[in-house]
């Protein structure tokens, strides 16, 4: 008798990826949360008793909006040298001290959740959110962190931004240089430079000449010198195997 084909595969845990927006408002620069060792996205109806005498002392309530908050678990890392904090996570620490200390405000930031591997799963959003609680572990063994970061507003819907490896910029820094050009280290964010830890860009161009040099720092990072150009402003376009970044607003290099 001849067996039955599988016709499902179980997803394996820890298959969503969490982007923190670490830029001003409106600039938007998501990089990606390293270290993570556990992380949920909690959303929860909001409601108010809503029994009256005809329901016989049955319980009755009303929804009358929802809360949603991300729980997570970090390994508290270093760079290869041990002298400075992964720059997400301080920026993270950062966020929850200037809370802590003064009054900032919600001091709110974005933050983007999908899966990694670009399965549109219904579960990718977007939203604003703050640090609401920092823990770190103690005792022995490596330092860990958990973290509440409490939803701002509404979380949105999004089309998952992995599930195309074509690459995007949504912004640089500084927008502007001189025409000589190498006397200035652009940085260039956006996503799909290092899919799955494999640099795949191939050229950085700053409108029709390519960059005197670039180094990809991480799936959403580049630094790159700028060649010289006439004053003018061009379009900042990466290129990888998956295709070349479409032109946009956010990529606009000036030169003068």
């Amino acid at each position: 008798m001849a067996t039955t084909p599988t016709t499902r595969v179980t997803e394996l845990a820890r298959s969503s990826r969490l982007d923190i927006d670490t830029a001003t408002y409106p600039t938007v620069v998501y990089q990606q949360l390293m270290g993570v060792e556990e992380a949920k996205l909690l959303e929860e109806l909001r409601t108010e008793d809503d029994e009256v005498y005809d329901d016989t002392g049955a319980m009755r309530e009303e929804v009358t909006g929802y809360a949603w908050r991300i729980e997570a678990k970090i390994a508290w890392s270093t760079n290869l040298a041990g002298t400075a904090i992964d720059a997400v996570q301080a920026f993270l620490r950062s966020q929850f001290k200037a809370l802590r200390t003064s009054a900032a405000g919600n001091a709110e930031f974005g933050i983007r959740w999908y899966h990694r591997d670009g399965l549109d799963d219904g579960n990718s959003h977007e939203g604003r959110v703050y640090v609401k609680s920092w823990a770190p572990s103690g005792g022995k063994g490596r330092e860990t962190i958990d973290i509440v970061l409490q939803g701002q507003g509404q979380i949105t819907d999004i089309t998952n931004p992995a599930g195309s490896l074509t690459p995007t910029v949504t912004s640089i820094a500084p927008t502007s240089g001189s025409t000589a050009g190498s006397d200035q280290v652009v940085g260039i964010y956006g996503q799909h430079y290092m899919p799955n830890g494999v640099a795949a860009v191939t050229a950085v161009e700053f409108g029709t000449d390519d960059a005197i040099d670039y180094t990809v720092v991480s799936d959403s990072h580049i630094v790159a010198i700028p060649p010289a150009v006439a004053a003018s402003t061009v379009q900042v376009r990466v290129t990888t195997t998956a295709g070349a970044s479409t032109d946009t607003a956010a990529d606009d290099y000036t030169y003068a």
